[in-house]
């Protein structure tokens, strides 16, 4: 009997001390990692939110060049919905909504922001547009400083996305 609590005295593992330390320590290490993770997380979903956008007014310009008549981006603030229609109604794409806690306002070229109701910005079969920008915020807003704006060229007709801090 003795040879075998010799044997268990022996041999190598790890006490209960140590093995506390260590999960105390991987809590600590995943508590302080966790907010930086969730941030990194919604500023992806915005930035991809803000993406679709710009890819849906790439694809109404590409749509006016090629079929050499006037398409538009549509968009309505209050129910977080976009589509693009072409002049002679002959074409008129899925309607997409923006994700839940996002919202878009309209700013005009002449600085005037639209925060209510339907907005429309133009491409021409040359490529340019009446111009303007889309913000992409989240909605209620305050939830983040960052808001990305779509910046539409009207001589271009080029979008670019520009990312401000408030």
């Amino acid at each position: 009997m003795s040879e075998v609590s010799g044997k268990l005295r022996n041999t190598k593992g790890f006490t209960l001390l140590e093995v506390v330390l260590v999960l105390v320590f991987i809590g600590l290490v995943a508590s302080l990692t966790t907010p930086f993770l969730m941030s990194t997380l919604e500023r992806v979903k915005h930035q991809t939110e803000t993406r679709k956008i710009k890819s849906a007014l790439r694809f109404a310009r590409s749509e006016a060049i090629t079929r050499k008549t006037v398409f538009t981006f549509n968009g309505d603030i209050d129910s977080r919905q976009y589509w693009i229609a072409a002049k002679d109604k002959s074409r008129s794409l899925k309607m997409r909504t923006l994700a839940n806690g996002y919202a878009m306002a309209h700013v005009t070229d002449d600085d005037k922001t639209v925060e209510k109701g339907n907005f429309a910005i133009k491409f021409f079969p040359r490529g340019n547009s009446n111009g303007g920008a889309i913000r992409v915020t989240t909605h209620p807003s305050g939830k983040t400083d960052t808001v990305y704006e779509i910046t539409i060229d009207a001589i271009t007709g080029t979008s670019k996305i520009n990312q401000e801090t408030r």
